[in-house]
């Protein structure tokens, strides 16, 4: 039998709420748990942005700071150069060859323009009469989207004027220097020129441009966002530097009168052009350094590559006879022969397979080495290296200053070519002794001479003088290296038998009335351009020499390029040695010579001859 058990109403009704309990406790703990995830969720989520906005800011503020603080300055300020007031060159008597005038420069701001609804067509219209372009030029540097453009360069201080008082909006006007040349053509290719930013480009311009130049000043300005420049902000400067004026060795006058005999000549022999450098014997001063044609600094455009070089040192050729001074005077130096030694001189001569003539068919003859040098004897002077030998002609070569630069540092300076003796072929002896087969410039012919008048001491060529201080006085330039080349006795005998060359042999053109002149003729067939052969009938005449010999003060060496009426440089160049070097002395005021105490060229040679002193006079 079944027993059945019942329950009552309260013990029911505590059942129920027993579960509801319990169902209550279990929905807020799942509610807690959820609350908690997604704080959890929502802390992790600001932790990672937290972390993220921290890198950015150390990002910026730390490892990016440089790169944003310049974006910022760009944004909000201008930097603009000052350019310094570059030196001057002065002559060496203190007249400009070459200085900087006040210039105006004219500059927009398209974003002013566009920012205050301004027509640019009207500003182009307005501006372009005054800066010399067409309106339509002006126009599309208008509508550029920089805010800074250059609209004209170093225009007349008056234009900049005009454009001020039109009072544009964005339209600017600045103040910059501009170089000039109150001398124009003179000395053009030795000054050289600066370019519109005020950077010399060529000559001395070029080379003493960390002197000229100075130091550029800069000036910040402080803008708005539209770009407009805030004249309350502060501003700061810092001013320029100005250049060093430097005052050259050239003297203007004797320039010019080089420049114009030079001018003469290339137009009566019809020739390409020609050279010529006047050297001051004593310190080596280049007192004329000219090349015709010429050109006018502010007008390059026009200039060919060859007129705008200095070709008395850029340029080389072969010196053809007038190397026949370097062999003689090696071969006294050495004691091999004196003046008054004699050879017989055919006129002609064979040689590693090549014959040698002289520039005249003569009899087999007995000739004395001043008489060699005076009739500019081929065969004569190669009988002379002969006994000299290769080593001792190589050596004095290359002591004389040959396949050597000069020293005067000009930009494009040509140190010339010559073989090294190793590379010398069976006929290299006799090309060489007679100035073929090595390629100088002008400027160093002019030093071989310049070695003979000064007593067989080679002086190194300047072309400053010194440079202008503060206060306005000079200091000057280092003393030029010198060296030892051959001995007084050798150097004063070979200055007499050039004498004879001028009295008695192929430079009787080169005279010049009151003093005595010594000099040496050199006429060679010109180089191809690619330096296979030589150029059909083209040739070099030149002539280089000193006054007066007694007590020599000035050397002059002149070159002529391919004239095409009368070659030989006894026709050519020495006449216009005879125009410049006469100029030169009257201008320098060299006493005449006293011919009296001078002797001749073959009493000369008769006293080295016999061992007597050969009174030439002091030094």
């Amino acid at each position: 039998m079944v027993q059945r058990t019942s329950s009552s109403p309260g013990a029911v009704r505590d059942a129920a709420a027993r579960g509801s309990a319990f169902a209550t406790a279990c929905g807020q703990a799942v509610a807690r748990a959820r609350t908690t995830r997604r704080l959890s969720v929502m802390l992790i989520a600001y932790l990672v942005l937290t972390g993220l906005m921290g890198w950015r800011l150390v990002s910026i503020q730390v490892l990016a700071a440089d790169e944003y603080r310049g974006l910022a300055e760009r944004q909000t300020q201008r930097e603009l150069e000052l350019p310094a007031q570059r030196g001057k060159l002065y002559d060496r008597s203190g007249e400009p060859l070459a200085m900087s005038l006040a210039a105006a420069t004219i500059y927009a701001n398209p974003r002013v323009l566009a920012d205050n609804d301004v027509d640019p067509s009207s500003v182009a219209t307005a501006l372009a009469p005054l800066l010399d372009r067409a309106a339509s030029d002006v126009l599309d540097d208008l509508r550029s989207d920089s805010p800074f453009v250059y609209l004209a360069r170093q225009l007349p201080r008056a234009v900049g004027d005009q454009v001020r008082a039109l009072a544009l909006p964005g339209i600017g006007v600045l103040e910059e220097p501009t170089r000039t040349y109150p001398v124009g053509e003179l000395a053009a290719q030795v000054v050289g020129f600066a370019g519109v930013d005020n950077t010399g480009l060529s000559g001395l311009e070029a080379r003493y441009e960390d002197v000229l130049g100075g130091e550029p000043g800069r000036l910040r300005l402080e803008r708005a966002p539209g770009g407009l420049t805030i004249s309350a902000a502060a501003r700061e400067v810092s001013p320029p530097v100005p250049g060093t004026d430097l005052v050259l060795t050239l003297d203007r006058q004797i320039q010019d009168a080089a420049e114009l005999a030079l001018t003469n000549a290339v137009a009566a022999s019809e020739a390409k052009g020609g050279s010529a450098v006047v050297l001051d014997v004593e310190t080596g001063e280049v007192l004329a350094m000219a090349s015709v044609p010429t050109i006018d600094p502010e007008a390059l455009g026009d200039a060919t590559p060859y007129a705008r070089r200095n070709r008395a040192v850029t340029d080389i050729y072969e010196p053809g006879s007038v190397n026949k001074v370097i062999t003689i005077a090696a071969a006294m130096e050495e004691g091999i022969v004196n003046p008054g030694t004699t050879f017989s001189v055919a006129d002609q001569l064979q040689w590693g397979g090549r014959t040698f003539s002289d520039s005249h068919a003569h009899p087999t003859r007995e000739m004395t080495v001043a008489e060699i040098i005076a009739d500019s004897s081929n065969v004569g002077t190669i009988q002379i290296a002969e006994r000299l030998g290769e080593q001792r002609l190589y050596d004095y070569t290359r002591k004389f200053g040959y396949a050597s630069s000069t020293g005067i540092a000009f930009p494009g300076e040509s140190a010339g070519l010559m073989p090294e003796l190793e590379d010398w072929s069976a006929s290299s002896l006799p090309t060489i002794a007679i100035g073929y087969g090595v390629s100088v410039t002008l400027l160093q012919v002019a030093d071989v001479f310049n070695t003979i008048a000064a007593g067989g001491e080679w002086v190194a060529p300047t072309l400053v003088r010194g440079r202008v201080g503060p206060d306005g006085s000079v200091h000057p330039a280092p003393e030029p290296e010198r060296r030892r080349v051959v001995s007084e006795p050798t150097a004063d005998a070979v200055a007499q038998m050039l004498r004879g060359v001028v009295e008695e042999g192929t430079g009787a053109a080169a005279a010049v009335p009151g003093y005595t002149v010594g000099g040496k003729t050199g006429t060679a067939r010109k180089i191809r351009e690619d330096g296979l052969g030589y150029q059909q009938g083209a040739y070099i005449a030149s002539f280089g020499g000193f006054a007066p010999v007694e007590n020599p003060a000035v050397v002059v060496a002149v070159m002529i390029d391919e004239p095409r009426h009368g070659y030989y440089a006894s026709a050519t160049a020495a006449p216009v040695f005879s125009e410049i070097m006469s100029f030169t002395l009257q201008h320098r005021r060299v006493p005449p010579s006293q011919l009296a105490l001078v002797p001749s060229p073959a009493a000369a040679a008769e006293a080295v001859a016999a061992g007597e002193a050969v009174p030439i006079g002091s030094r």
